[in-house]
């Protein structure tokens, strides 16, 4: 119970944990996940927990089913530097006494792991994984399978900039990449988004140009970078960027692989729409225009569906 107190403090965006007596499995179990999935997470052992809260320079929460209810609590208080304080057994009867406030997540019984789970979410609002920095791994959002990150296989944004050096990308084409990473800042600042990948997706999005201008250069880039051995979203990124993306059908027609080439996670759009829009509207309407007059009309129409997603 101690262990999973800690994994949620952690993942809803406290710095860290205090505990009467450390349990050296726990601090092990908090200190690998902290390492491999980023954030800076302390455990520390404080015997003396009257001293703690006495002399804690912040607010002090207490969640109990038997405090005021929450909701009330978040429309009239604004806490400062808070320590939230959860207990797995009887918590003594003395916190009620010493701690600022005692708060009630709902006033029926439950876990103190949800207690504290919903409490840190109304405090934060929200926590995103860019907030644990120096992350070796990362677990991406899906609705249809895992999508899990390794770091180490997806090349820094310097790194990815020489590489394109090293493949003799053109001067326009560098400068058009340039405004792409810049275009898809903007949009991941809005719309969320891995930043590793999406920045590495970015700079390579044409590395395909280096060896083709053809609506082949997504499939050929995309193969660049399983050549190098780097992750599979990013790859996917690549080949999934051209005009609104192609179906299994539309690769078929244009003898490309038949599979699908049209992109669904919430990267692969920001890069395909950065591509199209990363010349300003004019640019973009009449990109559409060319699109449409070559027969692509339901490419045209996936790339109208980013744009309206991205607005």
């Amino acid at each position: 119970m101690t262990t999973h107190v800690g994994l949620t403090a952690r993942s809803f965006g406290a710095q860290g944990i205090y505990l009467p007596k450390i349990d050296n499995r726990v601090k092990k179990t908090l200190d690998d996940v902290s390492n491999r999935f980023g954030g800076a997470f302390k455990v520390e052992e404080r015997k003396d927990w009257r001293g703690l809260i006495k002399d804690w320079g912040g607010d002090v929460v207490h969640l109990t089913m038997y405090g005021e209810n929450i909701d009330d609590f978040f429309n009239k208080v604004s806490l400062k530097n808070p320590l939230v304080i959860v207990g797995a057994e009887k918590v003594p009867g003395e916190v009620y006494k010493i701690a600022d406030y005692n708060v009630a997540v709902g006033n029926q019984p439950h876990s103190e792991v949800a207690a504290l789970a919903v409490f840190l979410d109304r405090l934060n609002e929200r926590i995103s994984s860019d907030e644990f920095t120096d992350s070796k791994i990362s677990v991406l959002p899906s609705n249809g399978k895992k999508r899990v990150i390794d770091y180490s296989n997806i090349p820094s944004l310097h790194g990815s900039y020489v590489f394109c050096i090293e493949r003799g990308m053109e001067q326009n084409l560098m400068d058009h990449t340039i405004s792409v990473l810049e275009r898809v800042l903007k949009i991941q600042n809005r719309f969320g988004g891995d930043i590793q990948l999406i920045m590495a997706g970015a700079m390579l999005h044409d590395i395909g140009r280096t060896e083709t201008h053809g609506v082949d250069h997504g499939v050929v880039g995309a193969d660049i970078v399983r050549e190098q051995g780097w992750d599979e979203e990013l790859a996917k990124m690549v080949e999934r960027h051209v005009g609104g993306g192609i179906t299994k059908e539309e690769a078929v027609q244009q003898g490309l692989p038949k599979r699908n080439m049209v992109p669904t996670s919430l990267e692969e759009k920001i890069i395909c729409h950065a591509d199209n829009t990363a010349g300003g509207i004019d640019r973009f309407e009449e990109l559409l225009e060319r699109t449409k007059s070559a027969g692509y009309v339901k490419s045209a129409e996936r790339m109208k569906e980013l744009a309206d997603f991205f607005k």
